[in-house]
């Protein structure tokens, strides 16, 4: 039974997404530190994994139209089984949400407003989270358009009105780097930016479409890499060999910009990115977290546990770590692989077990086994 009765046209699922994605403009500042300079070109290798591991999720969905993930993993798994996985889902989507709302509340009391309570940011940015997740799935899609269009606009204009400091000898030696760290930037750059689209598994039903929608999520995703591109060249031909040692290098290199005295201290560009994204990236996990659990309780809504969920994850995420410091670490070397079997392994075991099933019942049906 379906908790959410919404329906979203494919172009809106596509700007969902983007969106959705659009937050890897500020989230990738903990990877140059391990790739510096070449992180650029760790981005194009991880958007080459993503891309399949986009048709991957997307060929679970098609196999299925119309369910969900929950329901999906009940009808290839089993009820014990399948209930295993949706619930170990639905808790990695609430991680998510905690995580980007502890991000969110560090960087603002960091930059913008350091004497502000943390609290006083948590409980703000769950309660509009939690309107927008009360709206539905149909008003969540409407914003993307606006939202997506905002962010663009912004990273445009940024890299415009840093053109005169760019230098291109900041990107030299290009591929200075050990294999290690290189491949560990990409696992980072695939788990956390990318990868997490796994989430549209429980949100992809309700395109109209459904037998369409792989397109609208490669050209989400496309389009994502493409920001995330221009904003990772411009950081790296401004700041060179800061973007190692700097926190928020985005942030930073924005500060910079002086236009006469008419236009300075544009970082306000970048709080109302970071505000934006953060606010459509929480939603969305949000809105997933209380959707899988509505179907796993049998609820016929989704709207009563939004505040208990709320309330909880405002609680945890103002306490999740001791310090930033150790976000950043958890990011670099902890969050990747426990992410991984979230991405990749689970889904790929779903996507094998739809595949040996539908080949046996292919025998069967050429009476192979009769």
């Amino acid at each position: 039974m379906k908790v959410e009765k919404g329906v979203i046209t494919n172009r809106q699922l596509m700007f969902l997404i983007f969106s959705f994605m659009e937050f890897m403009v500020m989230s990738i500042n903990f990877v140059y530190s391990v790739s510096g300079r070449d992180t650029w070109i760790a981005v194009l290798a991880a958007y080459a994994v993503a891309i399949i591991a986009a048709v991957m999720y997307t060929a679970i969905i098609e196999k299925f139209p119309g369910e969900d993930l929950v329901r999906i993993n009940d009808i290839v798994l089993g009820p014990y089984i399948g209930k295993l996985f949706s619930v170990l889902y639905i808790w990695f989507f609430f991680e998510y949400m905690i995580h980007f709302a502890y991000f969110f509340n560090s960087f603002w009391i960091t930059y913008i407003m350091t004497d502000t309570p943390r609290e006083v940011f948590a409980i703000m940015l769950i309660i509009i989270c939690a309107m927008a997740v009360r709206s539905g799935i149909e008003v969540i899609a409407r914003c993307s358009f606006l939202f997506s269009t905002i962010v663009a606009a912004m990273v445009i204009i940024a890299a415009i009105l840093l053109i005169k400091d760019l230098n291109i000898n900041n990107f030299m030696p290009i591929l200075n780097i050990e294999p290690k760290k290189f491949i560990q930037s990409v696992h980072s750059i695939l788990t956390i930016p990318f990868c997490d689209i796994v989430v549209f598994l429980m949100l992809m039903p309700y395109a109209k479409d459904k037998k369409k929608i792989r397109k609208p999520m490669l050209a989400a995703i496309s389009l994502s890499t493409l920001l995330l591109l221009i904003n990772v060249l411009v950081n790296i031909a401004v700041a060179g060999q800061r973007v190692v040692t700097s926190s928020s290098v985005t942030f930073a290199i924005i500060r910079e910009i002086e236009i006469g005295e008419v236009l300075t201290r544009l970082d306000v560009l970048v709080a109302i990115t970071l505000l934006i994204t953060v606010f459509m990236k929480i939603t969305i996990f949000y809105y997933a977290t209380v959707l899988g659990l509505s179907q796993m309780l049998r609820l016929r809504s989704y709207k009563p546990l939004i505040v208990p969920v709320g309330i909880i994850a405002t609680a945890i995420s103002i306490f999740l770590y001791p310090s930033d410091m150790e976000q950043v670490y958890a990011a670099q070397y902890i969050w990747p692989f426990n992410a991984s079997l979230f991405e990749f392994v689970l889904p790929a075991i779903t996507l094998a077990v739809i595949g040996i099933r539908g080949f046996i019942k292919n025998r069967i049906g050429n009476g192979v086994y009769e």
